[in-house]
């Protein structure tokens, strides 16, 4: 059995293991990667004004970034919240999440 969320594409996965619901959740994160890389090649490195658009997360990210804030015993798992600042500049200043960035340049 399985759900789409039709507003952000995951895909949730319902399964029974060992006497308990399992639910695994996938989306399709190439559309995502693609437009980061044109975004990034579109508006170079340089900066001018005051905003900077510096990465877009697809949804799935963010859950497993949750998943790992609530596994680490933190007091707020959203990974987008002030008080996870140095948490979410750590993941996206890291070379394993790069694809993320839409600008060049540490956060």
């Amino acid at each position: 059995m399985y759900d789409i969320d039709q507003q952000t594409g995951i895909i949730e996965k319902y399964s029974k293991e060992d006497g308990k619901i399992k639910v695994y959740k996938t989306q399709d994160v190439k559309p995502f990667l693609a437009h980061n890389s044109a975004y990034k090649d579109a508006n170079g490195s340089g900066f001018q004004g005051d905003w900077h658009r510096m990465a877009s997360i697809p949804p799935i990210v963010v859950e497993m970034w949750t998943e790992e804030l609530k596994a680490r015993g933190a007091d707020c798992c959203n990974p987008t919240s002030a008080q996870n600042r140095k948490f979410l500049l750590s993941k996206l200043n890291s070379s394993d999440w790069a694809y993320l960035r839409t600008k060049q340049g540490v956060i």
